[in-house]
């Protein structure tokens, strides 16, 4: 291994990113026992046991499958970063965070009013946020 290659493996484990994880071309390899057993404990729902999360988790694991290159690879090492942190590891969870990284792109992409991105647009002080019509001061009562 390269002595560049050494250094990003070491700050990799030092940050605990996972950095190689993230950038591969599949969704990483979950276990999601851990988080099945915890839900069907919690589940208030008849017929929410562990095998239901199970199936759950199988098609969410499939619909990343499937769908993995169309992530931005800065929001699938987020969202893996997260999952990996977050309590017990889930696919539903990775999917639904990369959905919601790439919902929120397509909104400010697509959102007039959405302030620009950061490196975008005026460098200069935001503008003041606009007030409604509706409320405009009254003059003094004398």
């Amino acid at each position: 291994m390269s002595g560049f290659a050494a250094r990003i493996a070491l700050l990799a484990i030092l940050l605990g990113a996972p950095v190689a994880v993230a950038q591969a071309d599949s969704p990483p390899t979950l276990n999601i026992g851990p988080s099945c057993d915890a839900a069907a404990r919690g589940a208030i729902v008849a017929g929410r046991d562990r095998e239901a999360c199970m199936g759950d988790e199988r098609a969410a694991r499939d619909v990343l499958a499937k769908g993995w290159d169309k992530y931005a690879p800065a929001d699938k090492t987020e969202c893996v970063g997260m999952n990996a942190k977050g309590g017990p590891a889930s696919y539903v969870e990775l999917l639904s965070c990369l959905e919601i990284m790439r919902d929120a792109k397509s909104i400010r992409e697509t959102d007039s009013l959405a302030p620009p991105a950061a490196g975008q647009g005026s460098e200069s002080a935001p503008a003041e946020p606009r007030r409604p019509a509706s409320r405009r001061k009254s003059p003094p009562r004398g």
